[in-house]
């Protein structure tokens, strides 16, 4: 059995669903964000398929803008609704503040319901090579094709040779440390435009603000729900203005 194979069969999640928010501009998104405040929440949209306790992507779309987060569903008593952290919650905000700016085309209502990211390439740094091959299947699901770096200085040097459009990376790597590796990708003209998305068993808040301050995207803490981590990374990459599905 190869490493990491009996962990797969345990936490690989069935296909991720992808939920479509779409409305007519930014006011009206801006009015349903003030609603939703008190608890970071949205209703989940009228007609679509969710289950209670699911990680989803969400994507929201205000005319020919778009955005994607991760999006926990849950029923509070009166129906289902949408969780997001309040990192997540904050970007919504911001987006928009900014008035939605223009970005690539939204992905038609059949794109956002595979919720993939077709065609991707992502580089898992992980010292433990069984768990980098989970992650590896894990991307493989949303139709990531991910390569693994075994530490910070191998994954400088692969990504400087062979460019990627996201890095996962362990927040406990062997040598450099990935805040380290954060603050050089973030330095690097060449590489400062790359998400950097942290696994980390250190999630409080002084470990989590230390993590964004070395240029961190976003995190997922460990151990991590495979769903989770999906709709995190596809989120991510869909923000980076890469295409949403081939």
């Amino acid at each position: 059995m190869r490493p990491g194979a009996s962990l797969a069969s345990r936490y690989l999640p069935p296909a991720l669903r992808g939920l479509r928010y779409e409305v007519g501009d930014a006011t009206e998104l801006a009015s349903s964000l003030q609603a939703g405040a008190p608890d970071c929440c949205l209703p989940v949209p009228g007609g679509q398929e969710a289950r209670d306790g699911e990680w989803v992507l969400v994507t929201f779309v205000v005319g020919e803008a778009t955005t994607a987060v991760a999006g926990h569903v849950c029923d509070h008593g009166e129906g289902l609704e949408l969780a997001f952290a309040e990192r997540d919650w904050c970007h919504l905000l911001e987006f928009v503040g900014e008035g939605c700016p223009a970005s690539v085309p939204p992905p038609s209502e059949e794109e956002t319901c595979r919720c993939r990211a077709a065609g991707a390439r992502v580089l898992v740094v992980d010292g433990d090579v069984a768990l980098a091959r989970l992650v590896s299947r894990i991307l493989a699901k949303a139709g990531v094709d991910a390569c693994i770096a075994s530490s910070g200085e191998e994954a400088l040097d692969v990504l400087r040779r062979d460019g990627f459009e996201l890095v996962v990376a362990d927040a406990g790597l062997p040598g450099m440390s990935a805040l380290e590796m954060c603050r050089r990708v973030r330095s690097d003209p060449t590489l400062s435009h790359v998400p950097v998305l942290l696994l980390t068993a250190h999630a409080t808040a002084r470990d989590l603000e230390a993590a964004r301050e070395a240029g961190a995207d976003d995190f997922v803490p460990k151990p991590f729900r495979a769903p989770e981590l999906g709709a995190r990374v596809v989120g991510l990459l869909r923000r980076s203005l890469l295409p949403a599905s081939s």
